[in-house]
């Protein structure tokens, strides 16, 4: 696909400008923006979007509540069967290499998981088959681990809540923070959105205690058992999302954050197994 001249014959005239190529994004492509009514964001997205799981129509009603909650940017132009998005341009860096404040992060989060939402519930284990269903037949060394996910221990019971479900460093942005790329909002598990911030910001099990004391003093409700229980997930699942991507982009970057993964998580099974 050629974006860069596939992109004016989308836009209408209101948003044709200037495109500046952003870095950075493992699937979509992004630019800067720049109107006669001022700078924006824009967001093409990946043109299978269904193979790894993401609705976008979905995704614009999940960024449009929380955007009417003040968590997330406004959008200003989509068309969902593209994946095209528009966004106000937010001059302020991401939270890749800072320490997370944890506090003011939980604030956000907590208030995202009081909304409201009649979003499809977010199954984990359905997610991962559609991507073991795409990588069939599978390597040994990932076989090995599908039966792990059946025990008891990495199935807690919890009640749904509306979740971005991706809340790594590069998605918060800003003071505030903003909340951004919503790709995979849906109902889920508070535990689940808590273990993928420990996973992406490397915290150490004393970190992993005070994030879950900050949601409580946010008012989150969350015990520490169900969030070690999801902590293998996230790494599973970006296990198999890196091996998926690889596979139809042989690009090192997905070889190196499938590796990095398979290691977290198997040191996460080993403490989670033998306690």
């Amino acid at each position: 696909m050629d974006a860069d001249r596939l992109l004016p014959a989308l836009l209408p005239r209101r948003w044709q400008g200037q495109l500046t190529p952003l870095a950075g994004g493992y699937t979509n492509r992004c630019w800067r923006l720049d109107t006669v009514e001022g700078a924006y964001w824009l967001r093409l997205g990946c043109e299978a979007p269904a193979s790894l799981g993401i609705d976008r129509r979905r995704e614009l009603r999940a960024h449009q509540a929380a955007a009417e909650a003040g968590l997330a940017p406004a959008i200003r132009y989509a068309r969902p069967e593209c994946g095209l998005l528009i966004l106000d341009w937010l001059d302020e860096p991401d939270w890749c290499g800072r320490e997370p404040d944890l506090p003011l992060l939980m604030s956000r989060v907590a208030r995202l998981h009081r909304i409201e939402s009649d979003l499809p519930l977010l199954d984990l284990a359905a997610q991962a088959d559609h991507y073991l269903r795409q990588l069939a037949p599978l390597a040994a060394e990932l076989a090995a681990f599908v039966p792990r996910f059946v025990s008891p221990l990495l199935n807690p019971a919890f009640t749904p809540v509306f979740c971005h479900h991706d809340l790594n460093a590069a998605n918060l942005l800003g003071e505030r923070p903003w909340l951004l790329d919503w790709e995979y909002a849906a109902r889920g598990d508070a535990a689940f959105e808590l273990a993928v911030m420990a996973d992406s910001f490397g915290l150490t099990p004393t970190q992993e205690r005070a994030l879950l004391a900050a949601y409580a003093d946010a008012g989150g409700l969350l015990d520490w058992r169900r969030f070690q229980a999801r902590r293998p997930w996230v790494q599973w699942l970006t296990v198999l999302w890196a091996a998926l991507q690889y596979r139809r982009d042989p690009a090192p970057r997905y070889l190196e954050l499938q590796r990095q993964a398979l290691a977290r998580l198997r040191q996460t099974l080993t403490s989670i197994e033998s306690n």
